[in-house]
């Protein structure tokens, strides 16, 4: 069965379910994601390395 004439690549509006982001909000989201991914990172860096020094210190 065909599609109907003009159908294609329309956007379908947002349900009550979905947020409508704008370009700049999107942005500013993945962003947000990375920062606080990096700075999760570093914390677990930081653990790991104390550790490791301290069972450098005991043998």
């Amino acid at each position: 069965m065909s599609r109907q004439r003009g159908s294609k690549n329309k956007p379908k509006p947002p349900t009550v379910e979905q947020f409508a982001f704008s370009t700049e909000q999107r942005i500013r989201l993945v962003a947000n994601l990375v920062v606080e991914k990096i700075v999760e990172d570093q914390k677990f860096g930081n653990e790991l390395i104390s550790i490791l020094e301290q069972r450098d210190v005991a043998n």
